[in-house]
């Protein structure tokens, strides 16, 4: 019995032994047939398994499964899969990846490799933005592009965005950079009418669908001023939108739905209009006994500020014993309508809530 147990275990571990090898070889560049030094070998579905080449290009893996695949990767070139099946040798040549080592970018002059371009620039690809939830493309960039800054002012829809390229480059002058859309410089302003010397309420450049965008370089170094002179002090957005291509017609449609929520604007009391003309009578019945006027004189005063405000819209103020006690608000008629008793809410209007949609 013990020296059939004794066989069944010499028999297993002769198995264990042929099943598992020591696996040398050497990777090359096709190129040059160059030794590319410090490739990552993994094996596939074994995790903590591989080794990497030396500065020759050799590697050595111990006690690798005969039918192992193993997994190649290295900077500029494309990652390749090598099944074992049985060999204690293995030569492997790698293909670089044109496409990483040589990206194109859109520069000022025209078009530059990544490889060989020597100036400062970021790419942001279509993919990159496509999906982020934002009504300028502006604010996709956010987070995306080293050196630059992009800040909202404003919570309005379409609002400015301010952005910095690599800081602050005027204390007088405008520090917003070039834009310049396939080609063509545009300015990227104010579009509202309610803007203001602390924030713009819109821009020119929320009008261009995100979907449009192709890519986007970020000059951000002296070499962007080489064609657009002084306008490209605080670097240059270069937007390159999408165009035609062979093949077969490809329609994608994107809804997207904003609620501006009652929570966001019902957070407070607001004065009754009774109670805000009583304010106002105050204020101007105050401003009379400042002056040293008396209270008859002062509630002439203030009725004739509130007259002079309210007549057209309808209305007219009396007070019988001078003070605010006996204000009243009353109406005036049109000949077609009375205004007495009807006010406008005027809160509802300022702070309505709506639905925004864009397809």
């Amino acid at each position: 019995m013990k020296k059939s147990l004794l066989f069944v275990l010499a028999v297993l571990i002769t198995t264990a032994a042929f099943a598992q090898s020591r696996v040398t070889g050497k990777v090359t560049s096709s190129e040059d047939g160059s030794p590319l030094p410090f490739v990552t070998i993994l094996i596939q579905g074994e995790r903590g398994l591989g080794t990497n080449t030396d500065i020759d290009g050799n590697f050595v893996i111990e006690r690798c499964p005969s039918d192992a695949i193993l997994v190649l990767s290295y900077v500029g070139f494309t990652t390749i899969q090598v099944p074992v099946e049985g060999r204690s040798v293995l030569n492997i040549t790698m293909n670089p990846d044109a496409l990483a080592l040589e990206e194109v970018m859109v520069v000022a002059y025209g078009t530059a490799r990544k490889g060989t371009y020597t100036g400062a620039a970021s790419v942001v690809k279509s993919d990159a933005i496509k999906d982020v939830p934002t009504l300028s493309f502006e604010n996709a960039l956010n987070g995306k592009v080293a050196g630059m800054q992009i800040t909202t002012n404003s919570g309005q829809a379409g609002a400015v965005s301010s952005i910095r390229v690599r800081g602050i480059g005027s204390m007088n002058a405008s520090n917003e950079p070039l834009y310049v859309i396939d080609g063509v410089p545009v300015v990227s302003g104010d579009t509202g009418q309610m803007s203001g010397y602390i924030y713009a309420t819109n821009n020119v450049m929320s009008t261009l669908n995100p979907q449009d965008i192709e890519s986007i370089t970020v000059l951000k170094d002296a070499a962007a001023s080489a064609l657009y002179g002084s306008r490209a002090a605080n670097g240059v957005i270069l937007v390159t939108t999408k165009t035609g291509r062979l093949g077969r017609p490809v329609v994608n449609f994107k809804a997207s739905v904003g609620l501006t929520p009652s929570f966001a604007t019902v957070n407070f009391d607001i004065a009754s209009p009774e109670q805000q003309v009583e304010l106002y009578y105050e204020n101007f019945w105050n401003a009379g006994k400042y002056d040293g006027k008396s209270d008859e004189a002062s509630s002439k005063s203030a009725l004739s500020q509130l007259n002079k405000r309210f007549n057209k819209h309808g209305y007219y103020f009396t007070a019988d014993d001078n003070t605010v006690n006996s204000l009243k608000i009353l109406g005036m008629t049109d000949g077609q309508e009375n205004r007495e008793g009807k006010y406008y809410n005027w809160d509802d209007v300022l702070f309505r809530t709506a639905i925004y949609q864009t397809y």
